[in-house]
């Protein structure tokens, strides 16, 4: 949890960011670039968020259910006391202790997993027809896109024909 949340987010932010330097439509986007896109989004987000994960590893390893509270000779009360100390003893650097086999790991993963998750958006959407992803942030008519808003206009009218009771030409 203190690791994923500030590596997830990081790396989804990268990510849609760096979708805009590149300055063309993101559907014309060769898996190659989606697989660079992935990659440095989750290379920049692993650097960024690794020292939590060395605070959480640090923290673990002392664990009280572990056999002589799992021989760490250093034990730390809380998470700023772990960053103080990782700092003290080690320098700022030892705080990112271990990131190489850790990226050689995790950024390939990334690439991949972008990279699927663009061109399954790409087959499932942009081949059906549809510009934008009908999840958007706004809704719109018919929230699957499958009423464009002359239809939704005209579909209100008839209901509204339907439920209102007509009223003859005495009453008025």
């Amino acid at each position: 949890f203190l690791g994923a949340i500030p590596f997830s987010a990081g790396s989804f932010f990268v990510y849609i960011n760096l979708d805009k330097i590149w300055q063309e439509p993101i559907v014309h986007f060769t898996p190659l670039q989606n697989f660079i896109n992935g990659c440095v989004a989750a290379g920049v987000a692993q650097t960024l968020s690794f020292p939590f994960e060395t605070v959480k590893r640090k923290m673990q390893a002392q664990s009280p259910w572990l056999p002589h509270c799992g021989a760490v000779d250093v034990h730390f009360t809380g998470m700023a006391d772990c960053f103080r100390q990782t700092v003290k003893n080690k320098g700022v650097l030892g705080l990112w202790s271990g990131l190489t086999p850790s990226l050689l790991k995790i950024v390939p993963y990334f690439g991949v997993m972008f990279s699927t998750f663009e061109f399954c958006k790409r087959v499932c959407l942009y081949r059906n027809g549809y510009i934008e992803s009908p999840l958007n942030y706004k809704l719109t008519p018919g929230v699957d896109q499958s009423l464009q808003p002359q239809e939704l206009r005209e579909l209100k009218l008839l209901r509204r024909e339907t439920f209102e009771p007509r009223k003859s030409a005495l009453e008025n």
